[in-house]
C-alpha cells in the first residue's frame, strides 16, 4: 500500500510539472535570441563569403519571417485608408507588404550586422506593449536601436524598429500616403507588386 502511494505521488508530481506553464520571455529575452540567431547566421564558417550570401539571406529571411507581425505593421502602414479595405485587397496587400520587409530588413541584417557588440540598455511597457532599447557599437558609432514588440502567447512579435531614431514603420507610411494621395491605394499595391517581382 505504502509503495502504490509512493508512485501515486510520483505520477502527480510529474504530472504537476508537465501541465506548469512555461515562464513568460521577456521582451528582452526575445530581441537577443532573434538578434543570437542572425548573428550566429551571419558568422558560421560554413556560410562565410559572398558565395554563401544567398543562403545567408534565406536563414536570416526565416528568423524575420517569424517573429515579426506583418499583419499588423501592414494595417499600420496605411492607417485609415486600410479600413476601407475589402478582405481580398487587405490580404493582398499584407502578402505584398510582407514579401517587401523581409526583403529589405534581409538586406539590412546582411550589410550591417556581423561582429558588432549590441549593449541591451532598457526595456519599458506601455499597457502590452513593450520596448526594447539597445545600442548596436561598431568600430567608429554607436547606433541607438529600438525595438517595439507586442504580446503573442508567452513570447513576441516585434511590430517596429527605430534606428537612430527613425522609424522603419513610419517610413512606410510617409511613402505610402504620398503614393496614395497623388494617385490611389490601387497605383501604391501596382508599384509594390512590381517591386516584389523584381525582387523574385
Amino acid at each position: 500500500m505504502k509503495n502504490r502511494l509512493c508512485i501515486i505521488i510520483q505520477v502527480l508530481a510529474v504530472f504537476c510539472l508537465l501541465t506548469v506553464p512555461a515562464a513568460a520571455e521577456t521582451p528582452t529575452d526575445f530581441v537577443k535570441g532573434l538578434l543570437d540567431q542572425v548573428i550566429t547566421i551571419q558568422n558560421n564558417p560554413g556560410l562565410s563569403g559572398p558565395e554563401h550570401k544567398p543562403e545567408r539571406a534565406r536563414a536570416i529571411r526565416q528568423v524575420i519571417k517569424k517573429n515579426f507581425d506583418f499583419p499588423l505593421m501592414a494595417q499600420n502602414s496605411l492607417g485609415p485608408v486600410y479600413g476601407g479595405l475589402g478582405a481580398g485587397q487587405r490580404q493582398e496587400f499584407v502578402n505584398t507588404f510582407s514579401h517587401l520587409f523581409q526583403d529589405s530588413y534581409t538586406r539590412m541584417v546582411l550589410d550591417f550586422l556581423k561582429k558588432e557588440t549590441i549593449k541591451y540598455n532598457r526595456e519599458s511597457r506601455e499597457g502590452s506593449m513593450a520596448r526594447v532599447n539597445t545600442v548596436l557599437v561598431r568600430t567608429n558609432e554607436t547606433i541607438p536601436v529600438d525595438y517595439l514588440l507586442r504580446p503573442q502567447g508567452q513570447s513576441w512579435l516585434l511590430y517596429d524598429v527605430n534606428v537612430d531614431g527613425v522609424s522603419i514603420l513610419d517610413n512606410y507610411k510617409r511613402q505610402f500616403a504620398q503614393v496614395i494621395k497623388t494617385n490611389s491605394f490601387q497605383v501604391l499595391l501596382n508599384k509594390m507588386k512590381t517591386q516584389m517581382r523584381a525582387t523574385q
